[in-house]
């Protein structure tokens, strides 16, 4: 009875564990809002996955080329040796198409050269090849035979290794085993620094044991080799990134729109029916209208039975007329302790005068006179509702509150037209 007690005790302990472990692996609300992952299939053998959080964006190209290329397979000596080394193999020894490189792989390096300069090549960090007369005939050789000599291997002499004994190259075979994975390597090469705002790309050629089942159901193949690209850099919206997946292939144009109009109008409808999410979304969208800005941009929608379009039109110009005027505000701060334009950068922290004005102006800052501060009138918000409605051919006769002058309505009005 006792061990039944205590046994039970463990358990409600553990439970009460693992609920507060949940708790701090679920994300809180402002890290979902920064976190975007999505995945795009781009034709039968070719897909991607983006994931990007905070400063971070990955890019994971995948190209299956089970359907494409042939493999051969044989039982290897791993049942021995796997006793004597600290890394096992696996107990097949697979030999990949010599093609695979030449047609998929070799291409790759030559967009990144042409995108990126010729400087820009991939440090091959795995690889292992089969030099022989027949696949009943070979020995293999793998970057760690130049290694030993101080020779670093790269992807273009990788390249011109090949072209040069494309007869007595038979293939690449599984170089690496990753057991905590279940990932067969056969390739492995990556460069970092590749421009400012991409940091690395990565290319690899595996085999993931935990897909061996669908591959040999699908495709009747004990291994289902995939082509990973993987790009990590700051933004995924940069130019180089974009002529990249061109030289792909990879009309990213087509994924960022489509995904763009699906979420718009699932917004739209969501936002139509309900004013409580056209309010979250006016505040998340246009950070400079406050709390009191949105409620009455909602008052003035939900009298007039304005469209959902109308309010983000609304939204979009009342944002930028509060941005601009926080920036006059921000350009009068300067006059006022001595900067301009000009010599800003040379005067920020010069000498202790430089000191000085520069604590006046965090002092400034950190006053209540921001953009976000600063309640909009209701006659801005009335011209605004006019505006949107003008812009968007949307003819309607509006209602607004009886203390609203129309000469201030059609003052906002002209102000707004430079947004």
């Amino acid at each position: 009875m006792e061990y039944f007690y205590l046994t039970c005790k463990r358990l409600i302990f553990k439970k009460k564990l693992i609920q507060i472990h949940r708790k701090k692996l679920r994300p809180d609300r402002t890290e979902r809002k920064s976190t975007e992952k999505f995945r795009a299939v781009i034709d039968e053998n070719t897909s991607l996955s983006m994931y990007h959080k905070e400063n971070r964006s990955f890019c994971i190209i995948r190209k299956d080329l089970a359907r494409a290329y042939e493999m051969e397979v044989n039982p290897s000596e791993a049942p021995i040796i796997n006793k004597i080394l600290n890394d096992p193999e696996p107990y097949e020894s697979s030999l990949a198409d010599l093609k695979i490189l030449d047609e998929e792989v070799f291409p790759i390096s030559e967009a990144i050269k042409k995108v990126f300069g010729d400087k820009k090549d991939l440090k091959l960090n795995s690889i292992k090849l089969a030099i022989g007369g027949s696949f009943n005939d070979y020995v293999t050789i793998r970057e760690n035979d130049l290694i030993k000599f101080d020779v670093k291997p790269t992807l273009s002499g990788l390249i011109e290794f090949v072209k040069e004994n494309s007869k007595s190259i038979l293939g690449f075979l599984n170089c690496e085993y990753i057991s905590e994975e279940g990932n067969v390597i056969y390739l492995n090469c990556g460069k970092k620094k590749l421009s400012d705002n991409i940091f690395s790309i990565k290319l690899k050629i595996l085999a993931s044991m935990q897909q061996r089942g669908f591959f040999l159901q699908q495709e009747h193949k004990y291994y289902g080799l995939q082509l990973y690209i993987v790009i990590e850099s700051r933004k995924h919206n940069d130019d180089k990134f974009f002529e990249f997946l061109k030289e792909l292939g990879i009309d990213w144009e087509l994924i960022f729109f489509r995904r763009r109009l699906a979420i718009h109008d699932w917004v739209l409808i969501e936002c139509e029916q309900n004013s409580e999410n056209l309010k979250c979304y006016l505040r998340a969208k246009f950070e400079t209208l406050n709390y009191f800005d949105v409620n009455n941009i909602i008052r003035v929608v939900l009298k007039n039975q304005l469209p959902f379009i109308v309010a983000n039109k609304m939204g979009s110009l009342l944002y930028k007329m509060k941005l601009e005027r926080a920036l006059l505000l921000q350009e009068k701060n300067f006059e006022e302790i001595g900067f301009s334009h000009s010599n800003l950068k040379e005067n920020w922290l010069n000498d202790k005068e430089g000191q000085i004005r520069k604590n006046i102006f965090q002092n400034k800052k950190n006053q209540p006179m921001g953009e976000y501060s600063m309640t909009l009138k209701k006659a801005e918000i009335a011209a605004a509702a006019k505006l949107a409605c003008a812009y968007l051919g949307i003819r309607k006769k509006m209602k607004f509150d009886q203390d609203i002058p129309i000469s201030e309505i059609l003052k906002y009005e002209q102000e707004l037209t430079h947004f």
